[in-house]
């Protein structure tokens, strides 16, 4: 009937029309698909045709071809490059929101960011080793509205191999008594195949760290570092960093470590930990002094309003216990500062004991 309403609005014979319609159901079927404007109303359409039945209620779906690339054994400062492939593996159209790389880590644009059902992207990633040592991990996360798969990580992963080796890779003089002299040594080994390794200059900032260098016995080329701490150096901690210009890549050697005066501080920090809100706390130093002179205590300032500290005599000249308060009421948060204690040693005048802790709760 809906049908015959149909043709006379055109026009048409009804049995014209019916006729036609005939032919067409006998010609149609489950091997000759219905399509509208290019788009097949099968779920096996031709490739290039979109089926608008199952994107109505079919969902996107990201798929990642190979999402994890080893890129094997290189040497740092190789410069590690790849091409991700993505895929709509679902029933419809798939949207590359955004694309977020971990540090050290770049990544172009997508070749497409609007995917219709069995249509590929690519993401091309690179990053450089230069900082790299060991193990090397590098991700990419691609943001998407796959219902299922809103985030989807793509690895890169492998193992880097420093072109020059430190051994040992940091120098620590530990608790160093004020007046003498220590030295430690690093050897530096050339890691590359060529052997054509050269050192260069060397330099460092701390005027009381020397390093001398020399050729490095064995089969493998490098050079062997001599690192002094000399006996000038005044009492308090150690922070260097020597920097080596070579053949390679530069190399860096952390220096740190504690040079000890006739005033001993014991803890040489004060930690409060984690104080409830609103509470106080009380913590004690022992404060002493082995040289041959007695010591006099004749001050001491605290850079927070919240602590305060008082000394108090237990052998004149020899002994002194500190004790250090924090207020109640002090703001919750993180706690950091710096006690100043005075006295009248000439080499010691100044004497500097960090305190810390957490107010209230801690956050992570």
């Amino acid at each position: 009937m809906l049908r015959f309403k149909f043709a006379l609005t055109l026009g048409l014979p009804a049995a014209v029309v019916l006729g036609s319609m005939a032919a067409y159901s006998q010609s149609s079927g489950p091997s000759s698909p219905l399509t509208i404007g290019g788009f097949s109303a099968e779920p096996n359409q031709p490739a290039g045709q979109f089926n608008v039945s199952a994107a109505a209620s079919g969902h996107p779906k990201v798929l990642g071809i190979d999402p994890m690339f080893d890129f094997g054994n290189v040497y740092s400062g190789t410069t590690v490059k790849h091409t991700f492939r993505l895929k709509n593996a679902g029933t419809a159209p798939l949207t590359i929101n955004g694309v977020r790389t971990s540090c050290g880590c770049t990544a172009a644009q997508p070749t497409k960011n609007q995917l219709l059902p069995g249509e590929e992207s690519d993401i091309a990633a690179s990053f450089d080793t230069r900082t790299d040592h060991g193990p090397a991990t590098r991700t990419i996360t691609v943001f998407t509205n796959d219902p299922v798969h809103q985030q989807l990580q793509l690895t890169m992963r492998g193992d880097v191999k420093v072109q020059v080796e430190a051994t040992p890779s940091l120098v620590i003089f530990e608790r160093v008594k004020r007046g003498t002299e220590q030295s430690q040594q690093v050897t530096l080994t050339d890691e590359m195949p060529d052997r054509t390794f050269k050192l260069g200059a060397i330099t460092n900032a701390n005027p009381y760290i020397k390093v001398a260098s020399r050729a490095a016995p064995g089969a493998k080329p490098g050079a062997l570092l001599t690192i002094t701490l000399l006996k000038t150096a005044p009492a308090g901690p150690i922070a260097d960093v020597i920097k080596l210009i070579t053949s390679r890549l530069p190399v860096e050697i952390p220096v740190s470590g504690t040079v000890l005066g006739d005033i001993d501080l014991n803890p040489p920090q004060v930690s409060f930990g984690i104080v409830p809100h609103h509470a106080s706390a009380l913590r004690f130093l022992r404060l002493t002094n082995s040289g041959d002179h007695p010591v006099k205590v004749t001050g001491i300032s605290s850079n927070n309003t919240s602590v305060i500290a008082a000394v108090e005599p237990v052998k004149a000249g020899r002994e002194y216990k500190i004790a250090v308060h924090l207020a109640p009421n002090t703001p919750d948060g993180v706690l950091r500062g710096m006690l100043a204690i005075k006295t009248d040693d000439p080499h010691q005048q100044d004497v500097q004991v960090p305190f810390y802790g957490i107010i209230g709760s801690f956050k992570g």
